[in-house]
């Protein structure tokens, strides 16, 4: 093979570079389900409750899904994964203030 040749020459393990695309966009719709998930799950661990901090992780929640939708429109690969990994801090972030308005309802109750 000439060197010309051998550099448009795909990598072994890929098919023609449309798999990882696929991949990507895979991993964004159980990740978007995921996020639709622990939404839902949110009304019961106190959000919507109409107090800034039982709220604060609905907000999150629906942030993080926003910024994952960027991933399918963005083009370039670095921003893509950049927003990503906003996005899975955001939903981390979400679930821990989930879990600590858990841990304040049990033990201290909504006051309503």
């Amino acid at each position: 093979m000439s060197e010309e040749q051998t550099a448009n020459a795909p990598v072994l393990g890929t098919s023609g570079g449309a798999a990882p695309v696929v991949d990507e966009l895979v991993r964004v719709k159980i990740f978007l389900g995921i996020q639709a998930f622990f939404l839902v799950i949110s009304v019961f661990t106190g959000g919507f409750n109409f107090k800034l901090w039982s709220m604060l992780d609905t907000a999150l929640m629906i942030q993080s899904i926003g910024v994952t939708a960027l991933v399918v429109v963005l083009e370039d690969a670095t921003h893509r994964r950049l927003a990503f990994r906003t996005a899975i801090l955001l939903y981390l972030l979400a679930v821990l203030d989930m879990g600590i308005n858990v841990l304040i309802a049990g033990v201290v109750g909504w006051k309503t």
